[in-house]
């Protein structure tokens, strides 16, 4: 059996790469996405600086390039920084939409191609098995597996690629804002996130324990 005939990640993920055409520009649509999301967060703490703080810097020279001298003032730059700020939260939030259409057009045409698979196979599946295993269990890998894999393909996969750059993005910026404040967040994350895996762990061994006992007090 190939590669692309197995239904474990790797085959699943050589099945997207047939369409090369709406991962690059699902792909491309991210990348133009975070670009108009991460510079957000860096707006306001821009005119704390530069207006409240009277420390006129670069986003104020620019905004004075363009308006008339009448109009100078704390009120023109917190405006435009506003509009600004609409302007790149609905790009983001429209680039998002498409990008996740991308990857939905995707995911439903693999998940098509698997269905097409498994009901050719369907009429090589001897009776015994409808017997031992239940028409139930074998009808799941139609309905329940598959939208599995659908939902991997549609939602995960479109959201780790928005998730890797935002990362790179805050990062950056927080490099930009504070770089002694930024490595110590960056160097303390890993730790939390490791230890907030081997507590997920601890719990759900304790969670199995709990279900177990309160099988076996049931069944006393």
């Amino acid at each position: 059996m190939t590669t692309e005939n197995n239904y474990d990640l790797t085959g699943i993920l050589r099945q997207a790469l047939h369409f090369k055409k709406h991962l690059v520009k699902a792909n491309l649509i991210a990348i133009i996405a975070t670009l108009c999301a991460v510079p957000v967060p860096l707006l306001l703490p821009l005119m704390v600086d530069e207006v409240l703080l009277d420390q006129p810097g670069p986003t104020v020279s620019f905004i004075n390039q363009f308006t008339p001298e009448l109009w100078h003032g704390p009120v023109l730059y917190i405006l435009a920084v506003l509009l600004l700020t609409l302007i790149l939260r609905i790009a983001a939030l429209i680039l998002n939409v498409v990008q996740s259409r991308y990857f939905t057009l995707i995911a439903k045409r693999i998940t098509f191609r698997i269905r097409q698979k498994l009901i050719h196979r369907l009429g090589r599946i001897a009776i015994s098995e409808y017997e031992s295993r239940g028409s139930g269990s074998i009808a799941s890998h139609f309905i329940t597996d598959i939208e599995v894999i659908d939902n991997f393909i549609g939602n995960t996969v479109s959201r780790f690629v928005v998730a890797v750059l935002s990362i790179i993005g805050t990062a950056l910026i927080l490099l930009f804002l504070h770089w002694q404040l930024a490595l110590l967040i960056l160097l303390m994350n890993p730790l939390v996130i490791y230890f907030t895996m081997v507590v997920g762990k601890r719990v759900k061994q304790l969670k199995k324990r709990k279900i177990r006992l309160l099988r076996f007090s049931s069944k006393v």
